[in-house]
């Protein structure tokens, strides 16, 4: 490897920093969580005891936590970092936002099962089933996980991962914004769980945003995707076996139909290649090789590794 001249290895050592700023902002929101969640239930757990047994207050724990010391922490750390221009804003019509709601779907059950399939597999292994921390929605009362789902997660989300995020990677091209933003979003989650479909719809998210210029038409989608499970399965569910025939119908149905259409659609996908002239070698590198990125990676596995414990 011939050795790098000056300006070159400034150019780069910038480019690093920029990633480790993304990093260091991803860590704030998790460990900030983390510590909050802490630093709350031993407070609790001291005076009011009782109340870690109490469904409302650890949905207000958990959430507070997440986006009410999460988000904050995560804006403050970029804030000053530059970002391009948003891309022209060309939304989606009806019938191309019902596509993408169907392949959202399709994604998120077809990942869901796999990872249901290798949570299994592990659990088998070790003598003692994974520990799935979506398991802890069915004790929240319904109309909260709606809240939570369909609104608090949305609107949060989609502007850190497909906003704050994605318009800070989209100079190294789409590409790999799109498969960077993704990945955070699946370790933002911290569990094993919930990491593949998080990174598939994430992905799908992220090239809605770039391509429609619009964050208002990937929170609608998320906020759909979400309500699928928080809101329309128990419905089913309601109904008995009728009910669980509708819900093999819709997860079903939705593989064969989403995936369809992905496929279907894969042709028609619009990369552009971004305005930094680095290969794509260099680009990982620089994105995984600096501090805030490796501490966030590294947290984000302490975290699912827990469930295993």
């Amino acid at each position: 490897m011939y050795p790098l001249q000056p300006n070159q290895a400034a150019l780069l050592r910038a480019h690093c920093q920029h990633f480790s700023r993304l990093g260091w902002a991803l860590f704030a929101q998790m460990a900030s969580m983390v510590v909050v969640q802490l630093l709350v239930s031993v407070l609790v757990r001291i005076l009011f005891p009782s109340l870690l047994t109490q469904p409302i207050f650890l949905w207000v724990l958990s959430v507070g936590s997440a986006y009410g010391a999460g988000v904050p922490a995560f804006c403050l750390v970029l804030r000053g970092t530059p970002a391009p221009t948003p891309p022209a804003r060309r939304p989606m019509g009806p019938l191309s936002f019902c596509k993408a709601l169907i392949i959202s779907l399709g994604l998120i059950y077809l990942a869901n099962l796999l990872t249901l399939l290798l949570t299994l597999v592990i659990g088998l292994a070790r003598g003692a089933a994974v520990t799935n921390p979506v398991d802890s929605l069915a004790s929240y009362p319904t109309v909260l996980n709606i809240l939570l789902g369909c609104v608090i997660a949305p609107v949060s989300e989609e502007l850190l991962f497909r906003r704050l995020l994605l318009e800070r990677l989209r100079p190294y091209g789409d590409r790999f914004a799109i498969l960077t933003s993704a990945l955070c979003f699946g370790l933002f989650h911290g569990n094993l769980n919930q990491f593949f479909y998080a990174f598939a719809v994430g992905a799908l998210f992220a090239y809605v945003v770039l391509r429609t210029g619009c964050l208002w038409q990937s929170i609608l989608l998320h906020a759909l995707t979400n309500a699928s499970s928080v809101a329309l399965v128990p419905l089913l569910e309601l109904l008995g076996e009728v009910g669980e025939q509708l819900t093999s119908l819709l997860v079903l149905g939705s593989i064969v139909v989403g995936i369809t259409f992905l496929i279907t659609s894969w042709r028609d996908l619009r990369l552009e290649r971004g305005s930094v002239s680095l290969s794509e070698g260099w680009k990982w590198r620089l994105f995984f090789e600096n501090p805030g990125m490796l501490c966030f990676c590294l947290l984000a596995f302490v975290l699912a590794a827990s469930y295993f414990l």
